[in-house]
Protein backbone atom coordinates (compact mmCIF):
# COMPACT_ATOMS: atom_id res chain seq x y z
CA UNK A 1 0.00 0.00 0.00
CA UNK A 2 0.99 3.20 -0.89
CA UNK A 3 0.39 6.85 -0.09
CA UNK A 4 0.62 9.78 -2.30
CA UNK A 5 0.96 12.82 0.51
CA UNK A 6 2.20 12.05 4.03
CA UNK A 7 1.32 14.70 6.15
CA UNK A 8 4.47 16.46 8.31
CA UNK A 9 4.81 18.78 11.08
CA UNK A 10 8.28 19.74 12.37
CA UNK A 11 8.61 21.55 16.10
CA UNK A 12 11.90 22.75 17.04
CA UNK A 13 12.99 25.59 18.45
CA UNK A 14 16.37 26.89 16.29
CA UNK A 15 14.77 28.08 13.11
CA UNK A 16 17.76 26.77 10.99
CA UNK A 17 16.52 23.46 12.33
CA UNK A 18 13.64 23.90 10.98
CA UNK A 19 14.55 25.29 7.71
CA UNK A 20 17.07 22.68 6.80
CA UNK A 21 13.79 20.07 7.03
CA UNK A 22 11.96 22.08 5.28
CA UNK A 23 14.75 21.81 2.42
CA UNK A 24 14.98 18.56 3.27
CA UNK A 25 11.17 17.81 2.34
CA UNK A 26 11.15 20.35 -0.67
CA UNK A 27 13.11 17.55 -2.64
CA UNK A 28 10.54 14.99 -2.57
CA UNK A 29 7.32 14.65 -3.76
CA UNK A 30 5.13 12.88 -1.21
CA UNK A 31 5.27 14.67 1.59
CA UNK A 32 3.59 17.63 2.72
CA UNK A 33 4.29 19.94 5.45
CA UNK A 34 1.03 21.43 7.49
CA UNK A 35 2.65 22.99 10.57
CA UNK A 36 5.48 24.11 12.51
CA UNK A 37 6.29 25.37 16.14
CA UNK A 38 9.18 26.44 18.28
CA UNK A 39 8.54 25.65 21.63
CA UNK A 40 6.65 22.36 23.22
CA UNK A 41 3.52 23.88 23.97
CA UNK A 42 2.63 25.08 20.61
CA UNK A 43 3.26 21.74 19.12
CA UNK A 44 1.33 19.68 21.60
CA UNK A 45 -1.84 21.86 20.53
CA UNK A 46 -1.07 22.19 16.82
CA UNK A 47 -0.46 18.20 16.49
CA UNK A 48 -3.61 17.63 18.16
CA UNK A 49 -5.60 20.04 15.87
CA UNK A 50 -3.46 19.27 12.44
CA UNK A 51 -3.57 15.18 13.33
CA UNK A 52 -0.21 14.65 11.22
CA UNK A 53 1.00 11.64 10.15
CA UNK A 54 4.71 12.02 11.02
CA UNK A 55 6.26 14.59 13.23
CA UNK A 56 9.93 15.84 13.04
CA UNK A 57 10.23 16.36 17.37
CA UNK A 58 13.13 18.46 18.85
CA UNK A 59 13.97 17.27 22.67
CA UNK A 60 15.30 20.66 24.11
CA UNK A 61 12.61 22.96 24.00
CA UNK A 62 10.57 26.14 25.66
CA UNK A 63 7.70 25.28 28.30
CA UNK A 64 7.36 21.80 27.61
CA UNK A 65 10.08 19.29 26.35
CA UNK A 66 10.05 16.83 23.46
CA UNK A 67 9.31 13.65 25.77
CA UNK A 68 6.94 15.56 27.65
CA UNK A 69 4.77 16.42 24.16
CA UNK A 70 5.48 12.60 23.15
CA UNK A 71 4.17 11.27 26.15
CA UNK A 72 1.37 13.16 26.39
CA UNK A 73 0.62 11.69 22.98
CA UNK A 74 1.29 8.22 23.44
CA UNK A 75 -1.33 6.43 22.58
CA UNK A 76 -3.22 4.31 19.39
CA UNK A 77 -4.19 6.63 16.65
CA UNK A 78 -1.49 9.44 17.30
CA UNK A 79 0.96 10.80 14.72
CA UNK A 80 4.56 8.63 14.64
CA UNK A 81 7.08 10.56 16.03
CA UNK A 82 10.85 11.24 15.08
CA UNK A 83 12.57 12.81 17.77
CA UNK A 84 15.63 15.02 16.94
CA UNK A 85 17.88 16.57 19.22
CA UNK A 86 22.14 17.47 19.90
CA UNK A 87 21.98 15.09 22.70
CA UNK A 88 21.48 11.34 22.94
CA UNK A 89 21.09 10.63 26.41
CA UNK A 90 16.91 10.77 25.99
CA UNK A 91 17.19 8.10 22.99
CA UNK A 92 16.33 5.61 25.39
CA UNK A 93 13.21 7.47 26.90
CA UNK A 94 12.10 8.24 23.64
CA UNK A 95 11.52 4.66 21.81
CA UNK A 96 10.13 3.64 25.76
CA UNK A 97 7.58 5.95 24.58
CA UNK A 98 7.23 4.67 20.87
CA UNK A 99 9.45 7.01 18.85
CA UNK A 100 10.08 5.36 15.79
CA UNK A 101 13.48 6.98 15.27
CA UNK A 102 16.54 8.87 16.78
CA UNK A 103 18.18 11.76 14.75
CA UNK A 104 21.24 13.23 16.22
CA UNK A 105 22.20 17.06 15.49
CA UNK A 106 24.27 17.48 13.01
CA UNK A 107 22.62 14.29 10.83
CA UNK A 108 23.16 13.38 7.44
CA UNK A 109 20.64 14.10 4.15
CA UNK A 110 20.58 10.17 3.74
CA UNK A 111 19.72 9.42 7.61
CA UNK A 112 17.06 12.10 7.16
CA UNK A 113 15.45 10.13 4.21
CA UNK A 114 16.53 6.81 5.57
CA UNK A 115 14.28 8.07 8.72
CA UNK A 116 11.63 9.77 6.88
CA UNK A 117 11.17 6.29 5.06
CA UNK A 118 10.74 4.30 8.00
CA UNK A 119 8.02 6.55 9.21
CA UNK A 120 6.35 6.18 6.22
CA UNK A 121 6.64 2.74 6.47
CA UNK A 122 4.81 2.80 9.53
CA UNK A 123 1.91 4.80 8.61
CA UNK A 124 1.25 2.48 5.65
CA UNK A 125 1.26 -0.27 7.79
CA UNK A 126 -0.92 1.52 10.31
CA UNK A 127 -3.51 2.54 7.34
CA UNK A 128 -3.51 -1.20 6.50
CA UNK A 129 -4.41 -1.93 9.51
CA UNK A 130 -7.25 0.23 10.26
CA UNK A 131 -8.65 -1.06 6.43
CA UNK A 132 -8.42 -4.32 7.49
CA UNK A 133 -10.03 -3.71 11.06
CA UNK A 134 -12.62 -1.90 8.76
CA UNK A 135 -13.22 -5.05 6.69
CA UNK A 136 -13.57 -7.07 9.70
CA UNK A 137 -16.61 -4.83 11.33
CA UNK A 138 -18.37 -4.76 7.86
CA UNK A 139 -18.52 -8.68 8.17
CA UNK A 140 -19.59 -8.41 11.64
CA UNK A 141 -22.00 -5.69 11.13
CA UNK A 142 -23.20 -7.83 8.17
CA UNK A 143 -24.29 -10.72 10.07
CA UNK A 144 -25.17 -9.51 13.26
CA UNK A 145 -27.67 -6.58 13.61
CA UNK A 146 -26.10 -3.41 15.23
CA UNK A 147 -27.51 -1.47 18.34
CA UNK A 148 -26.28 1.96 18.98
CA UNK A 149 -26.69 3.79 22.26
CA UNK A 150 -29.01 6.18 23.32
CA UNK A 151 -26.93 7.89 26.30
CA UNK A 152 -23.83 8.40 27.08
CA UNK A 153 -22.62 8.42 30.92
CA UNK A 154 -20.28 11.52 32.15
CA UNK A 155 -18.66 11.49 35.30
CA UNK A 156 -18.06 14.74 36.71
CA UNK A 157 -17.64 15.74 40.70
CA UNK A 158 -18.69 13.13 41.73
CA UNK A 159 -21.87 12.14 39.82
CA UNK A 160 -22.39 10.89 36.79
CA UNK A 161 -24.74 12.80 34.09
CA UNK A 162 -26.69 10.79 31.30
CA UNK A 163 -26.13 12.84 28.05
CA UNK A 164 -28.69 12.20 25.44
CA UNK A 165 -27.15 11.21 22.22
CA UNK A 166 -30.14 12.38 20.74
CA UNK A 167 -29.00 16.18 21.94
CA UNK A 168 -25.48 15.99 20.74
CA UNK A 169 -24.09 18.64 18.18
CA UNK A 170 -20.96 17.26 17.81
CA UNK A 171 -17.65 15.31 19.52
CA UNK A 172 -13.93 15.70 19.44
CA UNK A 173 -10.75 14.92 20.53
CA UNK A 174 -9.13 16.69 23.27
CA UNK A 175 -5.66 15.01 24.57
CA UNK A 176 -6.74 11.39 26.25
CA UNK A 177 -10.43 12.88 26.29
CA UNK A 178 -13.24 13.46 24.04
CA UNK A 179 -15.85 16.32 24.23
CA UNK A 180 -19.20 16.40 23.82
CA UNK A 181 -21.13 19.53 22.60
CA UNK A 182 -24.67 19.54 23.20
CA UNK A 183 -26.08 23.44 22.56
CA UNK A 184 -24.10 25.30 24.55
CA UNK A 185 -22.80 22.99 27.04
CA UNK A 186 -19.88 20.92 27.11
CA UNK A 187 -18.94 17.71 28.69
CA UNK A 188 -15.40 15.92 28.82
CA UNK A 189 -15.19 11.66 29.19
CA UNK A 190 -11.87 9.92 28.91
CA UNK A 191 -12.27 7.71 26.21
CA UNK A 192 -11.21 7.32 22.82
CA UNK A 193 -12.88 8.89 19.72
CA UNK A 194 -12.86 5.65 17.83
CA UNK A 195 -14.39 3.77 20.60
CA UNK A 196 -17.29 7.05 20.92
CA UNK A 197 -17.67 6.44 17.09
CA UNK A 198 -18.37 2.39 17.51
CA UNK A 199 -21.53 3.44 19.30
CA UNK A 200 -23.26 6.02 17.12
CA UNK A 201 -25.31 5.77 14.42
CA UNK A 202 -23.52 6.32 11.29
CA UNK A 203 -27.09 7.51 9.42
CA UNK A 204 -27.32 10.58 12.35
CA UNK A 205 -22.86 11.25 12.81
CA UNK A 206 -20.06 11.11 9.89
CA UNK A 207 -16.81 11.89 10.67
CA UNK A 208 -15.13 15.01 9.40
CA UNK A 209 -11.70 14.59 11.02
CA UNK A 210 -9.30 12.35 12.75
CA UNK A 211 -10.35 14.61 15.68
CA UNK A 212 -14.17 15.68 14.82
CA UNK A 213 -17.76 13.63 14.64
CA UNK A 214 -21.03 16.06 14.14
CA UNK A 215 -24.30 15.04 13.60
CA UNK A 216 -25.47 15.60 10.14
CA UNK A 217 -28.44 17.55 11.11
CA UNK A 218 -26.79 19.61 13.18
CA UNK A 219 -24.34 21.39 9.91
CA UNK A 220 -25.70 24.73 9.11
CA UNK A 221 -22.79 25.34 5.73
CA UNK A 222 -19.67 24.46 4.54
CA UNK A 223 -17.00 27.10 3.67
CA UNK A 224 -14.13 26.67 1.62
CA UNK A 225 -10.82 26.98 3.64
CA UNK A 226 -7.57 25.88 1.50
CA UNK A 227 -5.51 22.89 0.13
CA UNK A 228 -9.00 20.94 -0.44
CA UNK A 229 -10.06 21.45 2.84
CA UNK A 230 -13.25 23.29 4.60
CA UNK A 231 -14.71 24.56 7.49
CA UNK A 232 -18.03 22.70 9.09
CA UNK A 233 -19.73 25.40 10.48
CA UNK A 234 -22.09 24.31 13.28
CA UNK A 235 -26.07 25.42 13.89
CA UNK A 236 -24.75 26.56 17.26
CA UNK A 237 -22.20 28.41 15.90
CA UNK A 238 -18.83 26.60 16.58
CA UNK A 239 -16.63 25.40 12.95
CA UNK A 240 -14.82 22.62 12.74
CA UNK A 241 -12.44 21.19 10.05
CA UNK A 242 -13.35 18.92 7.04
CA UNK A 243 -10.31 17.53 6.25
CA UNK A 244 -9.46 15.96 2.54
CA UNK A 245 -9.52 12.50 3.68
CA UNK A 246 -12.70 12.23 4.94
CA UNK A 247 -15.11 14.79 2.12
CA UNK A 248 -15.99 11.67 1.17
CA UNK A 249 -18.43 10.99 4.12
CA UNK A 250 -20.65 14.23 3.13
CA UNK A 251 -20.82 12.52 -0.03
CA UNK A 252 -17.94 14.78 -2.38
Amino acid sequence: MTMKNYRIFVADDESLAIDSIKVLLSKIDDCELVGEASNGKDAFNQILELAPDIVFLDIQMPYITGIDVLSKLNRKGAPFFIMVTAFEDHALKAFELNAIDYLLKPYTDERFYQSLARAKEHVNMYNLEDKLEELTQLVQTTNTPKHYRDYFSIKSKGKIELLKVADISHISASGNYVEFVSGDMKRLSRTSLADIEKDLDPADFVRIHRSSIVKKSEIKELQNYFNGEFIVIMKNGDQLKLSRSFKGNLGF
